[in-house]
């Protein structure tokens, strides 16, 4: 493994380098919800406590605040449109509100949203199934395309796997499936599968397998313009003769390019959720409420 300075900026940078509101919700303080990073590097959380979207970047504090009243039940994932419409699945529904938390369109769902990621066209959904299925959605809610094998109402208690996706720089969706650390790469425009990585470790072994239960797959972060993507997986989960002395959460750098795996600790629990990558810092929600950065390089 390369000789990697990591180091947690508690607090997002103790309230310094990063803007924050001058009053109410502050992401830095307050965020404890999944977030994805968008194009812009702005991050969409959910504050259960009001029951709202805000969209918040670390230069301009709040961009927007959507709330969620009209919805049943917590949203799960969700995205928001080049008009600044929230696109929210929650259970089996996919609901559009506006900008005034209005609903707009309400669609049903094959299956529960494990992840999603969107580009200007539209939202891909990778649903929670016992195999691949991933459809991409325009913003009025047709179906462009879909990949993989529809579930099927009535197939019974099968595995319901997390298959977490990420878009990288050039529109292609990254998904990650199970106990393998390589990943399947898609035609962002057909949702055709074009390959698959073949990722090695700095000796020149192939990846290895995660050990336990590879269900809930942790997230995925593309580093922009850098052609790596951090997946975030648990020490416990790295193979013992890999394990060395990571504890609790851990980044597998991968590197798209070269085709090559690196471990790199974080200093952080198994609680904290990866959002997205700033410059040369992961950006992880703390349990506890608030933002985290470690280094990475």
């Amino acid at each position: 493994m390369l000789p990697i300075r990591v180091s947690v900026l508690s607090a997002l940078l103790g309230l310094s380098t990063l803007a924050l509101t001058a009053q109410g919700w502050d992401a830095a303080r307050q965020a404890r919800s999944w977030a994805k990073q968008d194009k812009d590097d702005s991050f969409t959380f959910f504050d259960p406590a009001t029951r709202t979207l805000h969209t918040w970047s670390r230069d301009g504090g709040i961009l927007a605040s959507i709330p969620t009243a009209k919805i049943d039940g917590p949203p799960e994932r969700w995205a928001i449109d080049p008009r600044n419409n929230a696109w929210i699945a929650h259970g089996t529904d996919l609901t559009q509100l506006d900008r005034n938390g209005r609903n707009v369109t309400s669609s049903r769902l094959p299956a529960e949203v494990g992840d999603i990621c969107w580009d200007p066209k539209g939202l891909v959904l990778s649903y929670r199934a016992s195999e691949p299925y991933l459809e991409k959605r325009d913003f009025k809610g047709s179906v462009l395309w879909t990949f993989g094998a529809k579930p099927a109402k009535g197939d019974g208690p099968a595995p319901q796997n997390r298959r977490t996706i990420v878009m990288d720089d050039s529109g292609k969706i990254l998904m990650a499936d199970g106990n393998t650390l390589n990943l399947s790469i898609l035609d962002g425009e057909t949702g055709r599968k074009l390959s698959e990585t073949n990722f090695r470790l700095p000796g020149g072994q192939p990846a290895p397998l995660l050990e336990g239960s590879a269900l809930e797959r942790d997230a995925l972060a593309i580093w922009p313009g850098k052609g790596v993507v951090f997946a975030a997986v648990k020490a416990s989960q790295i193979p013992a003769a890999l394990r060395e002395t990571f504890q609790g959460l851990v980044l597998a750098r991968l590197d798209l390019v070269q085709s090559r795996l690196e471990f790199i600790p974080t200093g952080l629990d198994e609680g904290h959720l990866l959002v997205g990558v700033l410059d040369a810092d992961a950006v992880f929600v703390s349990p506890r409420g608030g933002l985290m950065l470690v280094k990475v390089k």
